[in-house]
């Protein structure tokens, strides 16, 4: 059990649910990926405790979010929310509920919000643990559109190859080429036995969102003004086996962030001798190892924080 006692609640002017792991220290602010919700960061596959309770272990104040009007948030209609409602309320949570100086921590999906609260609300963001977190839309691709009728799109993310089958009038849900293609791919940190835990763990996505972000539709967030990121720390974390964070990618991703003056690297995990890991990290096998490389980097970026 974590050490750290947890409360939970809702921010009645977004709608965003969050569990506080109050660990007393420095503020913490979760943001999911696509598909899934912040109970990703809070358990591994066996029950054990997850990378927010490790970090508010280690003496952090952890606010462990669901998107605005996804997974356990409420308010807004859950069809109509893309990132640019998802910005918002994340906008709005860090300085309305935090309101201190606050390590940002993304996943996947999560990245592209987490660079607008750096570009937008500097004053209150310290620092960016990216964990396989997507790009600004500066250097997105677009997908290539086989087919959209109005209401239903068949693309593919021309960057691994997925294809997707969208409805914009339902939420959209990873299927098999998704689960195989990028959550497996070629890891062999998620075991396939558990293939319908992990089927369970993964929840609904916008559907604007899941097209804005492969590119099928203009509405991936690009970061307008760069001062922000100005001498900002930013820690991207990455497996060797995650088909849509290759190493190209990632270094992409940080060279853009370096032009823009960030402190900005790139912990490509292969390079402690860890292999294996792809995009599901907090599900892996050695989740806990990797858990503990978060708490290194969120002990790192605390540590310039003024008095």
């Amino acid at each position: 059990m974590s050490k750290s006692a947890a409360t939970s609640g809702y921010d009645a002017l977004t709608g965003i649910y969050f569990e506080r792991l109050n660990g007393g220290g420095p503020s913490v602010l979760w943001i999911h990926g696509g598909g899934a919700t912040g109970a990703c960061f809070r358990g591994d596959l066996d029950g054990d405790n997850g990378w927010a309770d490790a970090v508010a272990d280690a003496g952090f104040d952890c606010w462990v979010t669901d998107w605005p009007g996804t997974g356990r948030s409420g308010l807004i209609d859950p069809i109509d929310v893309g990132y640019e409602q998802v910005v918002a309320g994340y906008r709005s949570f860090l300085r309305n509920v935090i309101g201190r100086p606050t390590i940002v921590i993304s996943h996947s999906m999560g990245g592209a919000t987490a660079w607008q609260l750096v570009e937008h609300e500097r004053e209150l963001v310290v620092g960016v643990i990216a964990v396989a977190s997507s790009y600004p839309a500066n250097v997105a691709p677009q997908a290539e559109i086989l087919s959209d009728d109005g209401r239903r799109v068949s693309a593919t993310f021309t960057e691994t190859g997925l294809h997707v089958e969208v409805d914009r009038e339902r939420f959209y849900r990873y299927g098999d080429g998704y689960i195989e293609l990028q959550a497996y791919g070629t890891s062999t940190r998620l075991d396939r036995s558990r293939r319908r835990e992990v089927e369970a763990r993964c929840s609904g996505i916008p559907p604007t969102m899941i097209l804005q972000r492969i590119g099928a539709v203009p509405g991936l967030p690009p970061v307008v003004s760069t001062d922000g990121f100005d001498g900002m720390p930013i820690k991207l974390i990455s497996g060797p086996e995650d088909a849509a964070h290759t190493y190209e990618i990632e270094k992409r991703t940080i060279d853009l962030l370096k032009s823009w003056g960030a402190d900005a690297t790139l912990d490509w995990i292969a390079d402690r001798g860890i292999s294996g890991n792809g995009h599901f990290m907090f599900w892996e096998d050695n989740a806990a190892e990797i858990g503990a490389i978060v708490v290194e980097h969120a002990r790192s970026i605390a540590s310039h924080i003024p008095e």
